[in-house]
């Protein structure tokens, strides 16, 4: 397992690179949603690449924070992140990402699901919708991810979901997606509380 650093012209640049392989696969997208905060970032970039194809579809953002990031903001540990190296910041989100696959549950836990709000603008265009992409930075434990399409498919049972990320980091996930530039690959991006270069995303 390795460590990407990307400036936001890099992750721009992957952004555009996920979205050839999207626009190769040859499918009509009619929504595109971006997760916030990371998959926003990888979105916007496919949202405009849409647009320049003279794209008519519907884009959306949503939120749904990973209690694992909510604990690490409360407890400060950003500011003791960022006066570390990058060769020990590596180690550190390796030796995580084993631990978190490690003891993550066998099974999906759907109670993440209960977080999860569109608005009734959101919901009117998803029930509209024949095919959506889903799109975030990284597949983790992808409990994110398949929660976002258990709650979608709810609203529309008929919809086709199409999964888009940058990277998948466990080796089981609960989901796999249909398009990724990576697999087994950390990704620190500028939104990262241990990014450390000027164009820093906050």
């Amino acid at each position: 397992m390795k460590v990407l650093t990307l400036s936001k012209k890099q992750l721009h640049e992957h952004a555009c690179q996920l979205f050839s392989l999207i626009q190769n696969d040859g499918i009509t997208i009619d929504t595109v949603v971006g997760i916030a905060t990371g998959g926003i970032y990888v979105s916007q970039p496919i949202h405009k690449a849409l647009i320049k194809v003279k794209w008519k579809g519907q884009y959306i953002e949503t939120k749904l924070s990973r209690p694992s990031t909510e604990t690490k903001e409360s407890l400060g540990v950003k500011n003791i992140l960022t006066k570390l190296p990058y060769s020990l910041l590596n180690i550190l989100r390796i030796i995580e990402v084993k631990y978190f696959e490690i003891f993550k549950a066998t099974q999906y836990d759907n109670t993440v699901e209960k977080r999860i709000h569109f608005s009734n603008t959101q919901i009117n265009i998803i029930k509209k919708t024949q095919t959506l992409l889903l799109v975030d930075d990284a597949i983790d434990t992808g409990s994110t991810i398949l929660a976002l399409k258990h709650v979608i498919q709810n609203i529309n049972p008929k919809i086709q979901i199409k999964v888009a990320v940058l990277t998948v980091t466990h080796q089981t996930p609960y989901i796999i997606p249909d398009y990724t530039l990576y697999r087994n690959v950390l990704l620190r991006c500028p939104w990262s509380m241990d990014y450390k270069s000027r164009d820093k995303i906050e």
